[in-house]
């Protein structure tokens, strides 16, 4: 398990310095910074009411690659965060394509690069999208995932999230309907509406709560 982490955190590490440091003529750099009235992951209220503030910086190529780090001043439980990914993203036929690694690291709670990582799967064809975070590592069980089907129409869009457990009672679902007012402005509401009582629901954490989430964004160039 040990030699096997350390092989992913050094793959991640590797082409993350090998995209970064590629001249400029050949990786475009871009970065953003947002905030939120609250941690709003997969459903759940990850900070308990508090606001988030976020950051992402991330290298790109013409070919579709791509690497960069994600921030935010973390959740209620493991503190500030910061994700390393790598991945590529494309258009095959009619399908537009994404295949990333995702690292997930919380020092105040010592979770180190490559001890919580998700491949992330994604397709879309028009205005559908479709997308599977797969556990490679940190779930020793091998028995959860998360899924989402989405649409977009205009400025509003709407998300089924699905968390699948294989050995555990339920599939805690909820559902989240977004209106982006511009670029930058975006509101939603989520709400779980299956499996929230279940035993995978209550060791997730999931309530019939409905959530609200505000979040401004700005691009920086």
């Amino acid at each position: 398990m040990k030699s096997s982490k350390k092989i992913l955190t050094a793959s991640i590490a590797a082409a993350v310095l090998s995209i970064a440091t590629m001249p400029a003529a050949f990786a475009e750099v871009s970065a953003s910074v947002g905030i939120a009235n609250k941690y709003l992951w997969r459903g759940l209220d990850l900070g308990n009411g508090d606001a988030a503030v976020s950051g992402d910086l991330k290298f790109s190529t013409g070919s579709g690659l791509y690497t960069g780090i994600w921030g935010s001043s973390g959740d209620a439980t493991n503190g500030s965060e910061y994700d390393l990914y790598v991945g590529w993203g494309g258009k095959l036929g009619m399908v537009d394509v994404d295949a990333s690694i995702w690292s997930y690291n919380y020092p105040k709670v010592n979770i180190d690069p490559g001890e919580l990582t998700d491949l992330v799967l994604s397709a879309g064809i028009g205005s559908f999208n479709g997308t599977l975070y797969e556990a490679i590592q940190g779930d020793d069980n091998n028995d959860y995932r998360y899924v989402t089907l989405g649409y977009d129409f205009g400025k509003y869009n709407a998300l089924v999230g699905i968390h699948d457990y294989e050995n555990t009672d339920g599939n805690p679902t909820h559902i989240q309907l977004g209106y982006n007012y511009n670029d930058n402005l975006s509101f939603g509401v989520s709400q779980f509406v299956n499996d929230e009582d279940s035993a995978a629901g209550k060791a997730l954490g999931a309530d019939s709560d409905l959530q609200f989430l505000v979040s401004y964004s700005v691009d920086i160039k």
